[in-house]
């Protein structure tokens, strides 16, 4: 059986069926503001997310500047930019800032580890991409700014959820409908990051032990 989603995202242009995951997200939670110029999408191949960052914002009347990094050579989609890059990488991240001289209203991650099979190695491993996304949120991401960030279920869920608490007003766990149903990944919706520098201790220090 053909899924509904593919089938739609190859009638609609789009580039892969996580498309209808974003739009989803932002028909909830309005991420593509007037002021949502710049944008980073980490987790970038095939390009899907930065299709829907195009579409969304043009139709607000926003020029934007959006950046794609992944590990895997991508072209990027017309009127965005890509370097291919690791976001643990000191070098990654200096691109990140040249490319855009200023400050990120929007951080978008839909990055996932190869998977194992196994559950809980791959819950640690996604948990392990989701402190990366968060700590170039910290450096990067501008107050009031926003982060949507995709994540593996498991016994760690709270600990990033108490984490991303600290950095953001309204943080949301969701699984929009485009996921499979019998995936375990999930998505946070932060929104209106508290300040512009939020040191590093303050958001990983006073933790229990990793389970």
């Amino acid at each position: 059986m053909v899924d509904p989603h593919s089938k739609q995202s190859k009638t609609e242009g789009y580039r892969s069926r996580a498309a209808y995951k974003l739009l989803e997200i932002d028909t909830k939670f309005k991420i593509f503001g007037k002021k949502t110029k710049n944008i980073v999408d980490l987790g970038f191949a095939p390009g899907a997310w930065t299709q829907v960052a195009l579409n969304k914002s043009k139709a607000r009347g926003v020029e934007p500047n959006i950046l794609g990094v992944d590990l895997i050579n991508c072209s990027p989609p017309e009127g965005s930019s890509f370097i291919q890059g690791d976001i643990f990488s000191k070098k990654t991240h200096e691109e990140i800032s040249a490319h855009f001289q200023g400050p990120i209203q929007l951080v978008l991650s839909d990055m996932m580890a190869n998977t194992s099979g196994i559950g809980d190695n791959d819950h640690y491993a996604s948990m392990e991409l989701c402190d990366g996304v968060l700590l170039l949120a910290l450096k990067m991401l501008q107050k009031n700014g926003s982060l949507v960030m995709k994540f593996y279920t498991g016994k760690e869920d709270q600990l990033l959820q108490k984490r991303l608490e600290k950095v953001f007003h309204k943080v949301h766990k969701m699984k929009p409908a485009a996921c499979r149903a019998e995936s375990r990944e999930m998505y946070f919706v932060c929104l209106k990051k508290r300040k512009d520098n939020v040191a590093i201790e303050e958001v990983f220090d006073g933790e229990e032990g990793r389970v």
